[in-house]
């Protein structure tokens, strides 16, 4: 409880409320994710993705495993929240994947991906590196599915929320569509150095 007592093992402890600096800095965290997660914050250029309503995300995962044989195209955009952690890729934030059969892999392994687990658990750190696939062509109209590269590294916009954390090729799938060799989770995490 903010501003009242609590006892533990026998003494008491005063709680303080947040101050007005607290309250501000929550806020404006709050308002940079609302941003970074629509794609308007600071280094953005806005992809050709079809922003989904919530009524059509619940659709969005039935109708891309379903299109997987139409897809002819992919536009993998990286998104950082926290760019002031200086992560370094091995590929620009933006690339495109013009070769069906890459695409379509991508997508196939997207559906293969397990549902989000329900209850309780613990995730790794998380430092704001999302990806977003959009597949084309356009005319589908199939929403940007969103993965996050750490923390929970759940997938959504996809249906239900799904769940990469326990499926490393997925990254290799994802990887060998960039053209990239040797690509694991830490490919698509980003590292500190070198």
């Amino acid at each position: 409880m903010l501003g009242g007592l609590y006892e533990q093992g026998g003494s008491r402890v005063r709680l303080r409320r947040p101050g007005i600096g607290a309250g501000l800095l929550i806020g404006v965290l709050a308002a940079s994710a609302v941003l970074v997660a629509a794609g308007d914050g600071p280094g953005s250029s806005k992809a050709p993705a079809v922003l989904a309503s919530p009524a059509s995300r619940s659709l969005a995962g039935s109708r891309l495993c379903r299109q997987v044989p139409q897809l002819d195209g992919l536009l993998v955009r990286r998104t950082d929240a926290f760019p002031q952690n200086h992560l370094k890729f091995s590929f620009p934030p933006e690339a495109r994947v013009t070769t069906a059969d890459r695409a379509q892999a991508v997508a196939r392994a997207l559906c293969g991906l397990p549902r989000m687990p329900a209850g309780t658990y613990h995730c790794p750190s998380d430092f704001g590196i999302v990806y977003r696939l959009s597949f084309f062509p356009a005319k589908l109209t199939i929403p940007a599915v969103a993965v996050e590269a750490a923390g929970c590294q759940r997938v959504s916009d996809l249906g239900a929320a799904r769940w990469v954390a326990r499926s490393p090729d997925f990254w290799r799938t994802l990887g060998a569509s960039l053209g990239l060799v040797h690509t694991d989770v830490q490919t698509f995490q980003g590292r500190t150095s070198g």
